[in-house]
């Protein structure tokens, strides 16, 4: 500090007088002072702010889209309050022994740039709770990078949404694991088109307890698919195609499949006159198959004709 005695006592600092900024200085001074672009006073994109703000800079270096972070308006006061060193790197260090990998971090912080408002030791804690439920180290990275806001949620609601998982659809403790190690996004999401399809499965779609179960540990994003797009394919596949439940619980996939290809696919071999889903009779077609193999595959192999053949019927819907 310019004019300080280097032999001044600690205790004596308060009363050394403060610099006036409207002090002469000489030229000599003058020349060797660098000025950095003035902070803008207001921005509607934190991209202005970068050349300003070291801790900006790095999360960009990371990979951190900016663009995205900006639309929500508590962002920009939150990064641009944070040190690097004291309040981010720690949290990177962390995900990093969680098993985010250098790659995966900057789409990771895009989504849950609040993370860094967190409590280092509540997230470990959260990850404590987790082991303690026989969830591995994989598991859990694979978990946090599915569901990026995984972490931010307390042990309590962790803990409640594995109870209800298990007790709702009657699930074991490890299929009740697997099945939130696919989908984490049910422990973070809200519970209500969980309970609504629920519901549907059983209520309007007529399956028992048992197959529900089935179908979602197979297939876990029904639990939080589309209502309408749930009733439309089973009315399709149940009312059109007249596969039958026990069929449809084997295959559910066909609830994980756009209706369109399945109309396409089930129209073109109703045309060829192969259209046929009865494991019992002669030239049966495969639920599963007819929805998750290529055209190729599918023309070749069950509506014996050509690609393009198929493509030539599909101008005519």
């Amino acid at each position: 500090m310019p004019g300080l005695d280097p032999e001044l006592s600690l205790e004596g600092l308060d009363d050394v007088p403060p610099l006036s900024p409207l002090q002469p200085i000489s030229d000599e001074e003058a020349v060797q002072i660098i000025a950095g672009p003035p902070l803008p006073p207001s921005s509607v994109t934190l991209r202005d702010y970068v050349d300003h703000s070291e801790t900006l800079r790095k999360l960009v270096l990371l990979g951190v889209d900016l663009s995205k972070i900006e639309k929500h308006p508590d962002a920009a006061n939150l990064l641009l309050r944070l040190d690097f060193e004291k309040d981010i790197k720690q949290m990177l260090l962390f995900l990093k022994d969680l098993g985010i990998e250098d790659t995966q971090l900057g789409p990771f912080l895009t989504k849950n740039y609040a993370i860094f408002s967190e409590d280092l030791e509540n997230l470990k804690t959260r990850v404590a709770y987790l082991q303690s439920k026989n969830f591995s180290k994989a598991d859990i990275a694979q978990m946090v990078r599915n569901a990026p806001f995984l972490l931010s949620f307390s042990v309590e609601r962790l803990d409640n949404r594995l109870g209800f998982f298990q007790k709702e659809l009657e699930l074991s403790v490890k299929k009740t694991r697997d099945l939130v190690i696919r989908l984490p996004r049910l422990l973070t999401g809200s519970l209500e088109p969980v309970k609504e399809n629920l519901k549907v499965f059983q209520l309007e779609l007529g399956f028992q307890q048992n197959e529900i179960q089935h179908m979602i540990t197979k297939i876990p994003k029904m639990l939080t698919a589309n209502k309408r797009k749930l009733t439309e394919t089973f009315d399709y596949v149940h009312n059109v195609m007249r596969v039958p439940h026990h069929l449809m619980v084997r295959f559910p996939q066909v609830f994980n499949t756009r209706l369109f290809k399945v109309k396409e696919r089930h129209l073109f071999l109703a045309y060829l006159g192969r259209a046929q889903y009865d494991p019992t009779k002669p030239n049966y077609i495969s639920l599963d198959k007819l929805v998750s193999v290529p055209d190729g595959i599918f023309c070749e192999g069950m509506a014996k004709a050509s690609v393009q053949d198929f493509e030539k019927f599909l101008k005519t819907l």
